[in-house]
C-alpha cells in the first residue's frame, strides 16, 4: 500500500479514476498498484510523479527506514 500516493492524489483532488486515465492503465489495474497488490512500472512511475509534481522520495520512500547508530568507541576491542 503507498499511503503517501493516496495521500498526494487526493490533495490534487484526483480519483484512481483519473489517475488511471492519466497514466493509461484501467482503474482495476491502478486500484491493484496502488493498494501494494501489483507494482508499478518504471513509465507509470515516471507519469505518477509528474502528475503530482513530485518526487520519488515523495510518494514511495517509508518514512519507518531507522538508521541504527553504534558507538564505535564501544565496539573497539581492548589491546
Amino acid at each position: 500500500m503507498y499511503p503517501k500516493l493516496i495521500g498526494k492524489r487526493n490533495e490534487k483532488g484526483l480519483t484512481q479514476q483519473d489517475m488511471a486515465d492519466k497514466i493509461g492503465i484501467s482503474k482495476n489495474n491502478y486500484n491493484l498498484k496502488e493498494n501494494g497488490k501489483l507494482d508499478f512500472g518504471l513509465l507509470e512511475v515516471k507519469k505518477i510523479l509528474s502528475i503530482l509534481d513530485c518526487n520519488y522520495d515523495d510518494i514511495f520512500f517509508e518514512d519507518d527506514v531507522t538508521e541504527k547508530s553504534y558507538n564505535i568507541e564501544s565496539e573497539k576491542e581492548e589491546t
